[in-house]
């Protein structure tokens, strides 16, 4: 699981039950299914949650998380 987060940029964080915690609190959960990609995160304070699913490979929907996250926490 290291190899993944790293190339995304993430460095550390716990994992179970299908979702990680990251550093800065926030829970995120990352799926692949037959070609669907998606992304679901929680902010820190729990106050905010986005998920982003794809139906191809190129859009990265992690980080279209993060930014969709930026703009709502704001």
């Amino acid at each position: 699981m290291g190899d993944v987060l790293r190339g995304r940029g993430i460095e550390e964080g716990r994992y179970g039950a299908g979702i990680l915690l990251l550093p800065d609190k926030s829970l995120v959960h990352r799926g692949d299914w037959e070609g669907f990609h998606s992304t679901f995160k929680v902010s820190p304070d729990r106050n905010t949650a986005v998920t982003v699913v794809c139906n191809v490979d190129s859009p990265d929907h992690f980080r279209a998380a993060n930014r969709l996250m930026d703009i709502w926490s704001a």
